[in-house]
């Protein structure tokens, strides 16, 4: 399994974006874990626009207003949720 884990220090550009979907695209990844996203609102059209088909499963941490926010994105085919564990700072998945 192929896993990406950025720092992205903000997701809400367009330029962002772009990098994100061609990074996943290019690299084949299957799991990608996003640090400092610094957005409060995640929906399913926004990771499946990110990962670039709706074969996709997510958990968002908001953090605190933004800052400190953690988004993990997976392929609905590489990996199978099962459950997860969220605190401040962390996101822990099981599947």
């Amino acid at each position: 399994m192929l896993i990406v884990n950025l720092n992205i220090r903000g997701l809400g550009g367009g330029t962002k974006s772009r990098y994100m979907r061609q990074l996943i695209a290019s690299e084949g990844a299957e799991f990608v874990c996003l640090q400092e996203t610094k957005t409060t609102v995640f929906s399913y059209a926004i990771c499946f626009a990110l990962w670039g088909d709706n074969k996709t499963g997510w958990i968002h941490n908001e953090g605190d207003n933004g800052g400190g926010s953690l988004l993990s994105m997976w392929h609905k085919e590489a990996f199978c949720y099962e459950s997860h564990v969220m605190g401040k700072g962390f996101i822990v998945l099981a599947g």
